[in-house]
């Protein structure tokens, strides 16, 4: 049975497409109060649009083609995971290439930063691989100049790896090691149990909390979580660094506040 894109021509046709989205990401996306099906109508003449400036820009002819050819280019992308089977509401774009070279860059400025002086562990492991992954693209050494930044330095290590590395690792570890389970106790609205070992403003407040934790806030020098009693309700705003790892999560299914 002959191949839908066979052709040379289909095959060209097919992979501009894909060219399209990868170089110009969100191209599709309407603003307006338009009804779905004026919207659909008009999100594929902005596609094809842009499909045609790019089989300009690559000095390729484009075949004559529908509106009905174009969707069903863009059932096969999802048919083979390039596209999600889901509505492009707000333009369509290849996988997770949500971004353009610039805003990546915009992007690459605020990870620097916060992997940098905020020493966020999990951020430096994201940096550290997109700028490795970067690099093998032979780019300009200006993609990577952090162009904007902030200066505020976290006073206290984050990484359990860093302090290793430079021997400063105690038989006591921090929560900043328990950092996964605790967003995900965040994200699904579960109480938890936090052991806090040092307290400078109630000395005799040492021990196991029962919490629901909200949010992790970087503010001037530290990492704070601001955490609800799981008893009282109060709202409470704590030194990450005070807590250690001795972590126990999922006490409860959801939280009693409503965020």
């Amino acid at each position: 049975m002959k191949h839908s894109y066979a052709g040379l021509p289909a095959f060209e046709r097919l992979l501009l497409l894909i060219a399209t989205f990868l170089r110009y990401p969100g191209v599709g996306y309407i603003d307006s109060m338009q009804s779905d099906s004026e919207k659909s109508h008009h999100k594929l003449q902005l596609v094809q649009l842009y499909l045609q400036k790019v089989a300009s820009e690559l000095n390729i002819e484009l075949p004559l083609y529908s509106r009905h050819t174009i969707q069903s280019d863009l059932k096969t992308l999802r048919r083979y995971g390039l596209l999600d089977r889901r509505p492009y509401r707000w333009g369509y774009y290849v996988g997770t290439a949500a971004m353009n070279w610039e805003e990546l860059q915009v992007a690459l400025n605020a990870l620097h930063s916060q992997a940098r002086y905020q020493e966020d562990p999990q951020i430096n492991q994201i940096y550290k691989k997109l700028t490795q992954r970067l690099r093998g693209l032979n780019l300009k050494d200006e993609m990577f100049y952090p162009v904007r930044t902030q200066l505020d330095r976290v006073i206290v290590y984050t990484d359990p790896q860093e302090m290793m590395a430079k021997g400063k690792y105690q038989s006591r570890g921090t929560l900043f090691e328990k950092l996964d389970a605790l967003e995900a106790a965040i994200v699904k609205g579960q109480a938890v149990e936090l052991y806090r070992w040092r307290n400078p403003y109630n000395p005799g407040k040492i021990g196991y909390e029962q919490v629901y934790p909200l949010q992790l806030i970087y503010a001037d020098i530290a990492w704070y979580l601001l955490q609800e009693d799981y008893k009282d309700g109060h709202l409470v705003v704590s030194r990450i660094a005070r807590f250690s790892e001795r972590f126990k999560g999922a006490m409860l299914s959801s939280s009693i506040l409503n965020i």
